[in-house]
């Protein structure tokens, strides 16, 4: 397949990428460098079904997190399938950023060319600031996951994660023994893990009677050593339970380890399989 694509990019004239972005219908491309590499493709028989031409006015844009996320993945898949019924009117493209550098997101808004946008990003001020340029220009912004409401977004779309984290700390007082409760997170600046957090929190001080809050701990999955933080507050008293509000694979060695107390229920925003399974019991 690799040597197919480059064979049609060396026909167009563009890069292996372009060729990527075009057959897959992530958008990104110029139409007249897209009708270039479909051309191509045709005329070397490529034996797969070509996505149509877009050439209508209506351009969307769907900024995405990095592409090995599994919820990005997700979300890339069901955009796919939603977009098919109506790819004569609308071109949806898919644009995969590193959600955990702001810059890189807010870069991203102010080049957009689509005519509307959908991000999923932090609560942080450069991607703010971005949402406020573009909107001021009359480019609406829907955000999806994790909403930024500080910005002038039209709306959001997601669940509401203030409830989600009331929704665990009610199981984790009736399944976790008595003891103390550690909570994690990657960022503070994703609105989503704040609110399930400030959720947990709260649903802790009504439901539980045998347990409390004993730690934060506020991993950054990029900080080698953020495992170490983790580790230390799993060590300094009796923990029952972790709710996990957003933390992926930067946990997995610190829950590896033993832990000097009985193992924890774990409630997780997550769905990483490797992390459920790294505690007995799960929530």
């Amino acid at each position: 397949m690799k040597r197919k694509l480059i064979d049609v990019a060396r026909r167009a004239g563009v890069g292996h990428a372009t060729v990527d972005r075009v057959l897959n219908e992530r958008g990104g491309v110029r139409p007249e460098t897209a009708k270039r590499v479909l051309d191509a493709a045709r005329d070397l028989g490529f034996d797969r079904k070509l996505p149509t031409l877009y050439r209508q006015g209506l351009r969307f844009e769907v900024l995405l997190g990095r592409r090995q996320m599994p919820l990005c993945a997700r979300l890339s898949d069901a955009i796919v399938r939603f977009g098919r019924p109506f790819k004569d009117i609308v071109a949806i493209e898919r644009t995969f950023v590193d959600e955990t550098r702001p810059e890189l997101v807010a870069e991203a808004i102010l080049k957009s060319r689509g005519n509307a946008l959908v991000v999923y990003g932090q609560d942080h001020e450069l991607i703010i600031d971005a949402i406020a340029e573009v909107t001021s220009a009359g480019k609406p912004v829907v955000t999806i996951v994790s909403d930024v409401p500080s910005a002038p977004r039209l709306s959001y779309v997601g669940i509401d994660h203030y409830k989600a984290g009331r929704c665990a700390a009610f199981f984790l007082a009736k399944m976790a023994g008595e003891g103390s409760i550690v909570l994690l997170c990657s960022s503070l600046y994703y609105r989503a893990e704040a609110e399930r957090i400030s959720g947990c929190r709260d649903g802790m001080a009504d439901h539980a009677d045998r347990q409390s809050v004993s730690a934060l701990v506020e991993l950054d999955e990029n900080d080698p050593f953020a495992g170490e933080e983790l580790s230390k507050a799993l060590e300094a008293g009796k923990v029952t339970g972790i709710y996990n509000a957003g933390v992926s694979h930067a946990v997995l060695d610190a829950l590896s380890r033993p832990i000097p107390s009985v193992r924890p229920v774990f409630s997780s925003a997550t769905t990483s399989r490797r992390m459920r399974s790294a505690c007995c019991r799960r929530g």
